[in-house]
């Protein structure tokens, strides 16, 4: 057997060198791409390693997929990867790392392992004779061929559902509203959200509050349990309560808790059940759908209980409200046809189970002027009581706005608590006004219970010397009757 010597060795390697440069030189990058591409299958068909390409462009439209696994490799590649891209996108409230080119990141999932590269391809466009290059990247994903089928079967989702979840953490929340029937455009207009309440601040009694978190909790994992018993993927909540209870707080620390965002939507700017049903469609997953003072905006009162009208009486009222409306706008009629159907369509028709996983809650101050049909399971499924402040409320707010868990004048308080009506709000109120002095603070909150207790009982004492007096008449009359009799 005869041996190259080092002179054929040369002019072997100064040939591969210079078919080499004349490649890169000559030959147009979409040319030498394909050619990569065929040596890159044939050494594949030998080698024991499979590897997928993602591009970024499908088409000369963005890549979804493409897209995802660089949201899924921005929370692995820190770790790994030699250069990084810091960004932060819009309406995101964190700032992203993302892979440079020419970077590998080792995955593992289920006891097998993967390689993601990001790479890069220079391609021309020739548009009316003027050429142009544009750069193109593509992840390559690698590993053994003994795992094709998990990785086709499993990895990729797991890829998809884990970008999501990231992209969802990482969105800027937002507040909508919907817009008036004179706006034409989008219905909804929104700003971020940016309510601090939390379960932790929410005066409510804490046993309440475990049991809605645990509640909450529960609806957001069952996706599954919904979609086998037919039911449309949302859940409805009525807080009810007086004025100053905390409703609108606790709202806001549900949207907290869950990240949702939040529709609060103003019935009395919805001129009917069709453009009602439009605004539903137009809300998003993963959202808060809030409608506050139901009994207010519109007539849901209890059908039962509503009595009989002439049918000029009902025009006539109906007219009235209709004047009042287009004056209250400037003399444009914002005349509401939106109906006791309308809205209970809208929480529990074929139309909510477009989307999913919604929160559907509605808050007011007279549970008993409710229609029943509104409040039953299925639409609302959940009735929470905000009634006044207790002991244990007033223990959240003392530790929220005072800095303390216990004070001297804690148990007069207590005692003071079953017998007078104080809201959550009024309780607060006093807190601010002192200045983040706990003493001025728990002195100035008795002083406002004793206050209260007396106003309290000032009418009831009325009362009872009205009623004494009665009674003082009543016996007075008496002997004059009988002596009159007699």
């Amino acid at each position: 057997m005869e041996f190259l010597d080092w002179k054929s060795i040369g002019s072997l390697l100064a040939t591969i060198m210079f078919l080499r440069t004349a490649i890169r030189d000559f030959l147009p990058p979409e040319v030498s791409h394909v050619l990569k591409r065929f040596f890159t299958k044939l050494f594949a068909s030998v080698q024991s390693n499979i590897s997928i390409i993602i591009e970024e462009f499908d088409s000369s439209y963005n890549n979804e997929l493409f897209d995802s696994v660089q949201t899924y490799l921005s929370s692995q590649c820190f770790s790994s990867a030699k250069i990084l891209r810091l960004s932060k996108p819009k309406n995101s409230k964190n700032l992203t790392f993302t892979m440079d080119t020419n970077q590998k990141v080792e995955d593992t999932f289920h006891g097998f392992k993967v390689k993601w590269s990001l790479q890069t391809i220079e391609k021309k466009t020739n548009n009316y004779g003027y050429v142009r290059s544009q750069e193109s990247r593509y992840f390559e994903l690698t590993f053994h061929k003994k795992y094709k089928d998990r990785v086709n079967s499993l990895y990729i989702s797991h890829v998809i559902e884990e970008a999501d979840k990231i992209k969802f953490k990482n969105r800027e929340r937002r507040l909508y509203t919907n817009r008036s029937a004179e706006d034409h455009g989008r219905l909804w207009s929104s700003v971020p959200f940016l309510h601090p309440s939390t379960f932790d601040t929410v005066a409510m009694d804490p046993v309440k509050r475990e049991e809605l978190k645990a509640d909450l909790v529960k609806f957001v994992n069952r996706k599954e349990f919904y979609s086998r018993v037919g039911r449309a993927w949302k859940r409805g909540y009525l807080l009810y309560g007086p004025p100053g209870t905390g409703k609108t707080s606790l709202i806001a620390a549900i949207a907290n808790f869950l990240e949702f965002d939040i529709y609060d939507l103003e019935l009395t700017a919805v001129t009917n059940n069709s453009q009602l049903r439009k605004l539903l469609i137009a809300t998003s997953s993963k959202s808060v759908i809030v409608v506050e003072d139901v009994d207010c905006t519109l007539d849901l009162s209890d059908r039962k209980k509503r009595l009989p009208k002439k049918k000029t009486e009902r025009e006539g009222e109906e007219n009235e409200e209709k004047k009042e409306k287009e004056d209250s706008n400037g003399g444009a009629s914002t005349f509401s046809t939106v109906s006791l159907s309308g809205v209970l369509n809208f929480v529990d028709g074929l139309w909510s189970s477009c989307g999913g996983e919604r929160v559907m809650i509605f808050t007011t101050n007279h549970i008993e002027k409710l229609d029943p049909a509104l409040l039953r399971p299925g639409r609302m499924d959940k009735h929470i009581n905000l009634s006044y402040c207790d002991f244990s409320a007033f223990k959240i707010l003392m530790r929220n706005y005072l800095y303390i868990e216990e004070h001297k004048l804690e148990e007069e308080v207590e005692g003071l608590f079953p017998l007078v009506k104080i809201t959550p709000a009024d309780v607060a109120e006093v807190f601010m006004s002192c200045n983040d002095d706990a003493d001025l603070g728990m002195k100035n909150l008795v002083e406002a219970l004793k206050k209260r207790l007396a106003s309290e009982a000032e009418p009831k004492e009325e009362i009872e010397d009205k009623e004494k007096m009665d009674q003082d008449e009543i016996l007075e009359k008496e002997p004059k009757k009988e002596a009159e009799n007699s």
